[in-house]
């Protein structure tokens, strides 16, 4: 539906006493100075359908003044307005209808009892729509029928819409394109997880996403943590030490303590004389046991060094004997190299000369001359060769002559090389016979050496005393052995003496004293442990507590990954959608936010013409056009369309076209009164 102003007339409108103006086609301009009345036709337009002024108001003062700014009384303003309805898209005239609508304010005066002049008692407003009266309620309802208030100024001021809080521009656009279908963005199997978990919930993907940065930061504080927490357990943590050892000393001790006391019982029951040949006898069967163990260890070290030195002995025996056996070898072969070196010069020589004797006999041959040695003379009848043959009869000579005069030559420098590699092969011979004669003197040499250490070690092992001399020349084992008879002397020695009990008493106590001491100190450091253990509990508690969160981190990150995946493409989505509704403005949805974690788009609208926000650095004549933009995408969405009043429009050149009528009202430099241009 298009609605367009075809006239309006004011009656005692504010400047106007009485004033009427025609709208010519899409664009009519109003032209005149400032306070000419031009911000007048905007608040007519606007008090005859709403009842309130171009700026919004309901309560403002349009009664017309005098020429000293007195209200002039007892006067009735009105607005009347002629409108076209095209209903249908084709703006046929069948589908147009014509409006009469009009809206009068007249003043009610009383004269009071008692008072020369008339008062002003208040105002009422009279509504007419094709010249039929309306109550106000009626007339506002089909005003609202017609188009809303809210419609009508959104579709008509440039400046309405962007002047409205970023959430009520975005929930418009937004309902505007509609919701963003999940299957538009959810392609891969992580996406529809979380499209699925999304809608089994009642957060949206900002709210989502919040939550998410929320946890992370949570996380990331405590791993945060984590290192001074496992700081402080380790400068709590004992130092290690060998408790099993500590362990086992303290129960031996303990085992000791309680043998002292029962020996300590033993003695005052008056059997002292018993215990002490009880001990004696277990010491003595300690010495016994020391002293075999010992003879055992003597017994073997003995074995062990006299094994070692047979060992060396054959082992050096062997040696010794292999290497007379390479003396012999290098002692039979060594001969066989002259032997070798002598046939072979003489074998060189022999076919030296054979060759040379074969050569010295032919050689003449080569010397002879043509005339000389019967060629011209024919084979089978014996007569002179004629001169037509004798050409070639001394060719075929030369030809024979030079062949074998290189045949020799060749021969007798073969046999010459022959000599040279018969030498070159004999003094091979003599080299490898000296290496070999070198080899055994270091045989000979070596021999010497091996004999000498057999010798010595034979000696060694003659010399090596006995099992026996062994135990008497040691040291221990003598000791040892005393100490067995002087226990066999007390033990036959021991009697009944009550002097005796009491310095046994007297020693056993001090001996479970000493005891008791050494337990302490053992106890003392197995407490340690209790505390060793129970840090080390903390510290693997605290390391776990790690590798979980750092777990929960990485799936808390991948899922945020996701989730900035999905918003990032239903923000590209949306904006997509958004601005195809638009030519000339781009409309930015998101924004970008940081609340100390990791910067995620959070909901927000903006308007932006080439580049430059709306709010923020926009010349008047962009933001003009903007909204023009705007206001063509709204006619589009509400399938309606109204006057659009433009106020100062002469400082915008190259104002764009609108589907609505443009009522254009420019500040002239002139003193003539408002006209239409």
């Amino acid at each position: 539906m298009n609605i367009s102003i075809r006239n309006i007339t004011l009656r005692n409108f504010k400047c106007f006493r009485e004033a009427s103006f025609q709208f010519d086609g899409l664009v009519s301009t109003f032209a005149g100075r400032n306070g000419s009345g031009k911000t007048t036709i905007a608040d007519a337009i606007l008090w005859c359908l709403f009842g309130k002024n171009s700026a919004g108001q309901s309560s403002f003062d349009l009664k017309t003044h005098d020429e000293s700014g007195r209200t002039i009384p007892h006067l009735e303003h009105s607005v009347e307005m002629e409108l076209c309805i095209v209903a249908d898209a084709a703006g046929t005239e069948a589908g147009q209808r014509v409006l009469q609508l009009k809206r009068v304010l007249q003043e009610t005066w009383v004269k009071k009892r008692g008072a020369t002049d008339e008062a002003l008692k208040g105002h009422t407003t009279e509504f007419y729509v094709d010249g039929e009266a309306y109550t106000a309620k009626d007339y506002e309802a089909f005003i609202s029928g017609l188009i809303p208030e809210s419609t009508f100024r959104a579709i008509t001021n440039p400046q309405y819409f962007p002047s409205l809080k970023w959430q009520q521009q975005r929930e418009f656009l937004s309902a505007m394109v509609g919701d963003i279908e999940p299957e538009a963005i959810a392609d891969t199997d992580e996406l529809k997880a979380l499209v699925s978990k999304l809608a089994g919930s009642d957060e949206d993907i900002v709210s989502y996403r919040k939550h998410l940065s929320y946890r992370i930061k949570q996380v990331k504080e405590k791993l945060d943590k984590i290192p001074v927490r496992l700081e402080e357990q380790h400068k709590a943590l004992p130092e290690a030490q060998d408790w099993a050892s500590a362990e086992t000393e303290r129960e031996s001790l303990l085992k000791q303590i309680a043998e002292c006391e029962l020996k300590a019982v033993a003695i005052k029951t008056g059997n002292g004389q018993d215990l002490r040949k009880a001990e004696l006898r277990s010491k003595l069967d300690g010495l016994y046991a020391k002293k075999q163990a010992m003879s055992l260890s003597i017994s073997e070290g003995y074995m062990q060094t006299i094994n070692a030195l047979n060992t060396r002995v054959n082992d050096l025996r062997q040696q010794f004997n292999q290497l007379v056996s390479a003396q012999r070898d290098l002692e039979a072969v060594i001969p066989s190299f002259d032997t070798l070196a002598t046939r072979c010069r003489a074998s060189a020589e022999e076919q030296f000369r054979t060759e040379q004797a074969y050569v010295r006999q032919h050689w003449p041959e080569t010397q002879a001359d043509f005339f000389g040695s019967g060629e011209a003379v024919c084979p089978v009848c014996g007569q002179q060769l004629p001169a037509n043959m004798l050409a070639d009869a001394e060719e075929q000579f030369n030809s024979r002559k030079a062949d074998l005069k290189k045949q020799l030559t060749e021969r007798a420098t073969k046999a010459k090389q022959l000599i040279s590699e018969a030498e070159e092969t004999a003094k091979g011979y003599e080299q490898q016979k000296a290496e070999k004669e070198q080899a055994l003197k270091d045989v000979k040499d070596k021999i010497n050496e091996v004999f000498a250490e057999k010798q010595k070690a034979e000696k060694e092992r003659g010399e090596q005393p006995g099992y026996e001399e062994l135990l008497v020349a040691d040291n221990d084992y003598q000791a040892l052995l005393a100490d067995i008879e002087v226990t066999k002397q007390e033990m036959d020695a021991v009697s009944v003496s009550s002097e005796d009990d009491m310095k046994a008493l007297t020693e056993i106590g001090e001996q479970v004293t000493s005891l008791k001491a050494q337990a302490r100190e053992r106890e003392a450091v197995l407490a340690t442990k209790v505390q060793y253990d129970r840090v080390q509990e903390l510290i693997r508690g605290i390391e776990t507590e790690e590798h979980d969160l750092m777990l929960q981190l990485s799936e808390l990150e991948q899922q945020e990954d996701v989730a900035c995946q999905y918003q990032d493409r239903q923000n590209v989505l949306l904006e997509e959608r958004v601005n195809k509704h638009f030519h000339l403005v781009r409309w930015k949805m998101f924004r970008t936010v940081n609340n100390g974690g990791d910067p995620f788009q959070e909901p927000y609208c903006e308007c932006y013409v080439d580049g430059s926000a709306y709010h923020d650095g926009l010349n008047q004549a962009s933001r003009l056009n903007a909204g023009l933009d705007i206001i063509n995408a709204l006619c589009r969405y509400y399938a309606v369309s109204a006057p659009i009043v433009l106020d100062n429009s002469e400082s915008t050149l190259n104002i764009i076209d609108t589907i609505g009528q443009q009522i254009r009202l420019q500040v002239a430099d002139t003193d003539l009164a408002l006209t239409t241009i």
